[in-house]
């Protein structure tokens, strides 16, 4: 019976931070010169 309660706790535990975890990352940046002038591609 612990056994069994051990592994529901960890089902549980890995089910919960996987469902927390975003499927990307996306992010902007700004990049300047030492003049502080936009620099593009």
């Amino acid at each position: 019976m612990k056994k069994l309660h051990t592994i529901l706790a960890v089902i549980l535990i890995t089910a919960t931070t996987s469902a927390q975890v975003p499927e990307k990352m996306s992010y902007q940046a700004v990049v300047r010169d030492a003049s502080g002038a936009l620099v593009s591609e």
